[in-house]
């Protein structure tokens, strides 16, 4: 009899292994499978690099057109302050563009390598070996009875 489980790569699959061989399962008869994930080929440095300036120039054009507009009516004159209105757009288009990549990088290692672990047991004890492991929040339990014929 096998006990098939699915878990995100992280601590309760360490948890439940450990669980089990401390139930008394021998780690001979457990197995685990980390599968494969696909890389998006077409996320690298570079497409980091041009999503950095998507906001940035424009956050500094509009708060520098501002600056110089006001720039008339304030002390300091349109081109101080238009420079000013650069500097400050810029910043702030600089910062909503780190906190988007920050989100992209967080959704991106959210989505971490599923693992598979086959426990070999007995009939008898396949009941406790799921209660062990849905103990550990996985994704999904099944069980597959090799000893069944099948025609």
């Amino acid at each position: 009899m096998w006990v098939v489980a699915s878990f995100k790569l992280n601590k309760n699959l360490e948890r439940a292994i450990a669980d089990l061989e401390s139930y008394g399962m021998n780690s001979k008869n457990i197995l685990a499978l980390p599968l494969d994930t696909v890389e998006d080929k077409t996320k690298s440095y570079d497409s980091y690099k041009k999503s950095l300036f998507e906001t940035t120039p424009i956050f500094g054009t509009i708060i520098m057109l501002f600056g110089t507009i006001y720039g008339f009516i304030l002390e300091w004159g349109p081109i101080l302050w238009g420079l000013i209105g650069l500097g400050l757009g810029s910043s702030i288009g600089l910062l909503i563009d780190l906190t988007r990549i920050k989100k992209k990088r967080k959704k991106a290692q959210a989505q971490s390598t599923e693992m598979f672990i086959l426990i070999q047991c007995t009939h008898e004890q396949t009941d406790k070996v799921k209660e062990i492991v849905w103990k550990w929040f996985p994704l999904g339990v099944t069980t597959y009875d090799n000893e069944v014929k099948r025609e």
